[in-house]
């Protein structure tokens, strides 16, 4: 998509501004050479507060030579449409200068990334890389500054025109490196990184059919050209998909993380839960023995209750019983005897009563089992306060020369999972960064971790993208 974008800047930029260009280029060469030494100093200093949008698309041209690319595209297609064609007929007076300006660009790309990945390179055997980008560059260096006008006339035209003619080996190792650098990840099924290379075959393909197509219409002059076309055609379409087959996805290149959970906190969070379990049997047998003892309780009260009532009963009996000994006092002697005899009755039927209501103490049991011991019941614990949510959160950050992006799961403040991508050129680096530092994240539980060597500036990238994930996470 980047170059796709660098394609429209570029062809804007030659068909409007290629007449100032060709009459006033050093302004331009002067704003290209700005640009290169920008490019350099963010890739080795990695400032930070740039908006990610500009990293993405704006930085990015620069960075990562996608600019200087596409303007070297404009320069090899103005060579291989016809003489015939008006846009030919514009953009040819221009293009030395232009192949300057974007000479310039490419410096910039490749001492910037130069610095950092020669030496990968080197120490992993990807010389294929390392002897293109140096033939790239004696190649483009010699050729860059005998295009200069005041160079170039001192020149023979024949000898001229036999060096100009190693600016085809030149344009032949663009796409190769650009082949080399994408190929692994749009295998890898990095995103972004097949339609990028669609792009990149469909341009460099295209211009390599349509400039044999030029050659052979110059050379031979044939009557007909439907043939010519329609083999021109189907070597494209050949070649485009065999490279569409070639780097066909295998799968998505998302690399994920074992599970850490420190055993510190399984423990506590087991703790816990053995504690809250116990609980329920406490609080029942602390309700059992309320019960009981409410039961007790009211048994007593009764049976406290009917002995009073039944010694009651006996005094009032025998104070009627004491007026009518009173009222007879004339009476005859078995007369006498028999009144005295009667407070007797009651005595017997006060020791005739007072087992009854034992044997009733069984019924009394039955409004003892009612929910007041329920009351005494200890409150339940307050629900613990968690720094931050459940669940998974996303988080992203610039690290060498693109965006990283990952996924952060947490669970009760404990974070369980981190999963990453990235965005960057050498995803090899990343994923050594990241199975250095996520470890290290999970068993920490914080993202302030040691860099890996060699991988700074992506090991910073994946912990500041980590930050920002649980920077998502707070709670409120």
């Amino acid at each position: 998509m980047l170059f796709l974008i660098s394609l429209v800047i570029a062809a804007c930029f030659a068909v409007f501004c290629g007449e100032t260009l060709r009459k006033h280029p050093a302004p331009f060469y002067a704003a290209a050479a700005v640009m290169s030494i920008d490019a350099v100093c963010v890739l080795q200093l990695h400032p930070t507060g740039i908006p990610d949008f500009l990293n993405q698309y704006v930085i990015a041209q620069f960075t990562k030579g996608t600019l200087a690319a596409a303007c070297w595209a404009v320069v090899m297609w103005t060579g291989a449409i016809s003489y015939q064609n008006p846009l030919m007929k514009k953009l040819m007076p221009q293009r030395g200068q232009l192949s300057i300006f974007s000479a310039i660009l490419t410096l910039g790309h490749a001492a910037g990334y130069g610095i950092s990945f020669f030496p990968r390179w080197l120490q992993h055997g990807e010389y294929a890389n390392f002897i293109v980008c140096v033939v790239l560059m004696l190649i483009m260096i010699p050729l860059t500054v005998l295009s200069v006008r005041k160079i170039r006339k001192k020149l023979k035209p024949t000898k001229w025109k036999a060096i100009q003619r190693t600016a085809y080996l030149f344009y032949f190792l663009i796409p190769a490196h650009v082949l080399l650098v994408n190929f692994k990840l749009a295998k890898a099924g990095r995103s972004g990184a097949f339609f990028s290379l669609l792009v990149y075959a469909a341009v460099f393909v295209g211009y390599a059919v349509c400039r044999i197509r030029k050659w052979y219409l110059t050379a031979k002059k044939p009557e007909r050209h439907m043939g010519l076309n329609a083999v021109a055609f189907a070597a494209f379409a050949v070649i485009f998909s065999g490279i569409c087959f070639a780097v066909r996805t295998e799968k998505p290149q998302t690399t994920q993380a074992a599970e850490v959970v420190p055993t510190e906190i399984v423990t506590a969070v087991s703790s816990t839960d053995i504690t809250t379990t116990a609980l329920p049997a406490e609080s029942e047998t602390k309700a059992v023995s309320t019960t009981v003892t409410a039961s007790e309780s009211d048994i007593t009260t009764a049976a406290e209750s009917e002995s009073t009532a039944a010694s009651a009963s006996e005094t009032s009996e025998s104070d009627t019983t004491e007026t009518e000994a009173v009222s007879n006092e004339n009476n005859d002697q078995p007369e006498e005897q028999a009144a005295q005899d009667i407070p007797a009755q009651p005595a017997a039927q006060q020791q005739d009563a007072s087992p009854e209501p034992a044997a009733q103490q069984p019924t009394v049991q039955e409004p003892a089992a009612e929910p007041p011991a329920q009351q005494q019941q200890p409150d339940p614990e307050p629900a613990p306060s968690y720094r931050y949510r459940n669940g998974t959160f996303s988080g992203s950050a610039y690290g060498y020369d693109g965006m990283i992006h990952v996924e952060v799961t947490i669970q009760d403040d404990v974070i369980t999972n981190i999963t990453g991508t990235t965005d960057e050129s050498e995803a090899v680096y990343f994923i050594d960064a990241q199975n250095f530092v996520v470890p290290a994240i999970l068993n920490t539980q914080s993202p302030d971790v040691d860099a890996l060597s060699g991988a700074t500036f992506t090991s910073q990238g994946i912990m500041g993208a980590v930050r920002a994930a649980l920077e998502s996470a707070l709670n409120g």
